[in-house]
């Protein structure tokens, strides 16, 4: 499929989701000579979980934007973005994109849908307010809050989705991903910047989640 090319596909109903997880992937050149494809190993590992993954790579911001109606027009409910990352924004192969920027074009697709952000120092305030901002209904971020490995990224993000859907198969609840997540920082030494919508306060509730001494 070419993704550059302006989709004319009929968004079903936002409310309607399938619980498999959307891959998104853009590296630099660097990794890419060097295959370190965190997105693409991630979907291999999903598929042998039993699950339907959707794996896609882009290099601009005009990518994005078009994957993102593929994104809402495949129904999946869980997006999971690798990418590189800085305090500003998030990094494409070709050019950057701030947070107020990156909030923007996922804006209105992601009620009723979890994020998970797969690159450095994204886990911030910044990040998590403008993407709150523009996503009203979305269910929760995930991200690391600093730097992280390419080794560590692809086997924490392994671990935490074998782990969430052998729980269940049929969706991921807060708390266990809250859970799950708290496990992998005392595993990996990470610090992650969690975030989820407590529906029944009707308000964000941020962490950070700190690996345990």
């Amino acid at each position: 499929m070419n993704i550059t090319k302006k989709a004319s596909l009929k968004l079903p109903p936002i409310q309607k989701s399938t619980p498999e997880v959307f891959i998104l992937e853009s590296l630099s050149f660097k990794d890419e000579e060097a295959q370190r494809n965190e997105g693409r190993i991630l979907c291999d590992i999903l598929r042998m979980c039993g699950k339907t993954p959707k794996y896609f790579y882009f290099r601009t911001e005009v990518e994005l934007i078009e994957l993102v109606t593929l994104f809402r027009n495949s129904g999946y409910r869980y997006l999971h973005i690798s990418a590189h990352g800085s305090a500003a924004g998030i990094n494409t192969t070709l050019g950057d994109i701030t947070y107020a920027r990156f909030a923007e074009i996922f804006g209105g697709h992601l009620n009723n849908r979890r994020i998970f952000l797969s690159a450095c120092s994204v886990g911030n305030d910044l990040c998590g307010k403008c993407m709150q901002a523009a996503n009203k209904g979305m269910y929760s971020i995930a991200a690391p809050a600093g730097d992280i490995e390419f080794r560590h990224a692809a086997a924490l993000w392994s671990a935490l989705y074998v782990r969430m859907f052998s729980l269940d198969s049929g969706g991921m609840k807060s708390k266990e991903i809250h859970h799950a997540l708290t496990q992998m920082c005392g595993l990996f030494d990470i610090r992650f910047f969690w975030s989820y919508h407590d529906s029944k306060n009707n308000k964000w509730v941020n962490k950070t989640i700190e690996p345990k001494a």
